[in-house]
């Protein structure tokens, strides 16, 4: 029940901004309600650098007002670790939602740029396992292994990022995002070394870094927000 309570309370957190905008009494602005579809570049990109870690990223958006977005980020990550003594390998699917904030003025918004905040509530759900443990000690080498198992796991996100229009309703941009594990459902010999959607779970925050390429369809008339 406590772990039931405290994702609904992260979750209510993240989409709270999203349902109180109505409610704002801001300086009406015609801002044009749009649909944007996009997709994450660096994990491929880094592939071709690390061939330990492969993303695949996409990005849905609906943007409300001039302000505020709904957001969407579904993908799919498959992620290998090893050394002399060691095998790790996870392979999942996961989910962010939640809310882009812009912190732009209304002027510069009306034309399709982007300069904000972001807060998201992931879920990740992958299989591990560790093929490959050896261990040696004062009676020699021992080997043994992990088998393949389910987990399912929750992270909030932080992130700041900027978006322009190049062309248009073509936009590039980039956000800088700091990760944290809320829970999973992996533990002790199965605690997760790597998450898909949120990374490596080593440290308390996880720092990441995208790089978007975004098409943005309008979407009814323009209207007074």
């Amino acid at each position: 029940m406590k772990r039931i309570f405290r994702f609904s309370f992260s979750l209510c957190l993240v989409l709270l901004p999203v349902v109180s905008y109505a409610q704002e009494e801001a300086d009406t602005v015609k801002a044009q309600k749009s649909l944007s579809l996009g997709i994450d570049i660096t994990g491929p990109v880094l592939y071709s650098i690390n061939r330990s870690v492969y993303n695949f990223e996409g990005r849905i958006d609906y943007r409300l007002n001039y302000k505020y977005y709904i957001v969407l980020e579904p993908g799919f990550s498959s992620y290998n670790y090893e050394k002399y003594n060691y095998e790790y390998n996870s392979r999942g699917i996961y989910l962010r939602m939640g809310t882009d904030i812009s912190l732009l003025a209304p002027v510069a918004a009306k034309i399709n740029h982007f300069a904000g905040i972001g807060l998201r509530y992931g879920l990740s759900v992958f299989n591990q396992e560790t093929p490959f443990i050896s261990v040696e000690n004062y009676w020699g080498e021992h080997t043994t292994s992990v088998e393949k198992n389910s987990v399912h796991s929750h992270f909030l996100e932080l992130q700041g990022g900027v978006r322009t229009e190049v062309f248009k309703n073509v936009l590039i941009g980039w956000a800088v995002k700091l990760r944290a594990l809320v829970y999973s459902s992996g533990k002790n010999r199965r605690k997760a070394v790597y998450i898909p959607g949120m990374g490596g779970t080593d440290k308390f925050l996880s720092p990441s870094i995208s790089y978007y390429i975004i098409y943005r369809f309008p979407v009814g008339n323009v209207s007074a927000e």
